[in-house]
């Protein structure tokens, strides 16, 4: 398995998932991103100035490009994706205390 950052940077500066017209677009990557999440796939998302941050895992590089190529902000032309992928990834033995609040 390999692992993987993953930044979505917006084609604009004045996109925003959050304006209302964007409602239905915001919607369908929430799922997109939750089905991800269960399947164990991806483990987080979250917003970044004008885009967004993620890791994933997937077996090789071209099917995590394949799974985003088919994402609802791909598809809407809204996104440009960058993955890097983490080699000799070293995983935290408690990664509770990491993602402690």
């Amino acid at each position: 398995m390999k692992y993987y950052l993953i930044e979505g940077k917006f084609k604009t500066f004045s996109f925003s998932l959050y304006d209302d017209e964007n409602k239905d677009l915001k919607a369908e990557f929430d799922a997109f991103i939750q089905a991800g999440m269960d399947r164990g796939d991806f483990l987080m998302f979250g917003d970044k100035a004008h885009g967004l941050l993620g890791f994933a895992r997937g077996g090789h590089l071209d099917d995590v490009l394949s799974e985003f190529e088919s994402d609802p902000l791909t598809l809407a032309d809204v996104v440009e994706y960058r993955i890097v992928e983490i080699e000799d990834a070293v995983i935290s033995k408690h990664p509770e205390k990491f993602l402690e609040k």
